[in-house]
Parts: C-alpha cells; structure tokens; sequence
C-alpha cells in the first residue's frame, strides 16, 4: 500500500501530528528572531491539517498541499470553516495558481513556505531535491522565507536502523520496523497498523522510504536554486547543525529583486 493511505486514518490517533504542532511554534520563533513578516503561507505534504490549523490560528491565511487524498480528507475535516484552501498535488515539481477566473494561469506566491516532519526525506534523489527547491523558490514572492525540517545522515543510521518501535491504545496498535541501506543513505519502515473495527481488529501496512543528504549537498542545493541560507539549525533550537545532529530545521530566503535603473 502506498504511504498515508490508510495510516491518514489513524494519523491523529497515535499523537504522529505531534511534531507539527511543535514545529509550528518553532517556526513562530524563528520568525520572531528574524523579524518575518508573512500574511499567507504554504505548508507542503500537510497531512492531516495539524500545522494549517495552528498557524491559521496564528493570524497566516493558510494554504496546504499533500498528494495523499486520504490525507486531505482527514485534514478538510479539522480545518472546516477556517476558511483554508487544500491542493492535492505531488512533490517535487508542483505549481499552485490563484483562484478565480482572471488569475486561472497566474502562479500563487507566499510569503511562506514550510515543510514539516521530514517529508522532503521522501524526495529520493539530489535532482528531485533540487526540483522541490525550485517549485518552492518560483512559489515566494521576493523576501519570502521557506522553512523546514529533515532527517540527517545520522538519523537514518541510528535511530532507523535494525530497529523496531510500537505502541498500543484502546483501539489502535502499531509496530514500525526499520532498515537501514549505508550505500543509498536510505532507510525503509515497514509501518504495521491494527484498528479496532466493532469486535474485529483490521490490519493494514504501508511502507516508507527515506533518504538523508549531507549538509554540503543540502546548503548546495538551495544556493543553486536561487536561496540565501538565513539558518540551519539542529531541530528546536537555535544551535549550528553538525554531523552529530539528528534532525536539522533549514530557514532559507528567496532575495528581493534587485532594483534596475
């Protein structure tokens, strides 16, 4: 099965939108400390709503796009009313336009971009990594900002490799086992689902395929796509990423054009 198929249903269920939510005050942070100023923004690979609803919250008219249309589902659902426009299109060339019938063709832009929960880790090779950028870079207007979180090299060799983690509530059970591959910088988890269903339990799985890319390549890649690298973090906090880290949070800028006499 597909990734975030029938996991969107359990998504919220075993606490996964956790990170979100603590990526959303990070990044408030982050603003905060560099002074940025946004009125609308785009959360890629949105899940099941948990970021879009709390910078919603913050005062950010919110758009979200995810390819999981079981996700969006879950999401539309959360964000009833608060007046947040869902796109279902996939990473990494994606292109998002202004609704209305004059503005059909007319490419929407943010004043932020964010990524959440390593979900660019998905992207499996340097040129769609790259292409991601580039959607985002084409998608803010000049000075806008793009925000996000990755696993690291360490990461994938650590904590995703030969190991196994569970956990178990009154309705829903899970195991995810990992597996770690040093010579393509990836890892698979293998995600074991049990949902409670009347007295019958229904199992499901899903596998999911991450890729991790040095800081270098990284770094690289968003200067070839027209960024200035304003942060780049170990994740929640304030302190430089090193080969130790884990979990980086990258704050890159698109640059003000230049002015022409």
């Amino acid at each position: 099965m597909k990734p975030y198929q029938k996991f969107a249903t359990v998504y919220d269920k075993i606490e996964a939108d956790r990170h979100s939510a603590r990526m959303v005050e990070y990044t408030i942070k982050l603003m905060l400390k560099f002074r940025i100023e946004a009125v609308d923004a785009l959360d890629l690979c949105c899940g099941t709503g948990t970021a879009l609803k709390l910078l919603s919250e913050s005062g950010l008219s919110m758009t979200g796009l995810d390819r999981s249309r079981a996700m969006l589902k879950q999401a539309a659902a959360k964000l009833k009313g608060k007046g947040v426009r869902l796109v279902q299109a996939e990473l990494p060339r994606f292109r998002i336009y202004g609704k209305g019938t004059g503005e059909r063709k007319r490419l929407q832009k943010f004043d932020l971009v964010t990524s959440f929960y390593d979900s660019l880790n998905y992207l499996a090779s340097e040129k769609e990594l790259k292409a991601a950028f580039r959607s985002v870079h084409q998608h803010l207007r000049p000075s806008g900002c793009f925000i996000f979180d990755m696993n690291t090299p360490k990461a994938l060799r650590t904590i995703w490799s030969s190991q196994v983690w569970g956990g178990v509530k009154d309705d829903v059970a899970w195991i995810f086992r990992n597996e770690h591959d040093e010579l393509k910088a990836q890892a698979d988890c293998l995600a074991t689902f049990f949902l409670k269903q009347g007295k019958l339990w229904e199992r499901f799985d899903e596998k999911h395929t991450e890729r991790a890319y040095r800081h270098s390549t990284i770094k690289k890649l968003l200067r070839d796509s027209g960024f200035r690298i304003r942060g780049y973090y170990r994740c929640f906090s304030l302190a430089k990423a090193t080969d130790s880290t884990d979990r980086i949070c990258v704050l890159a800028q698109k640059p003000e054009r230049k002015r022409t006499r």
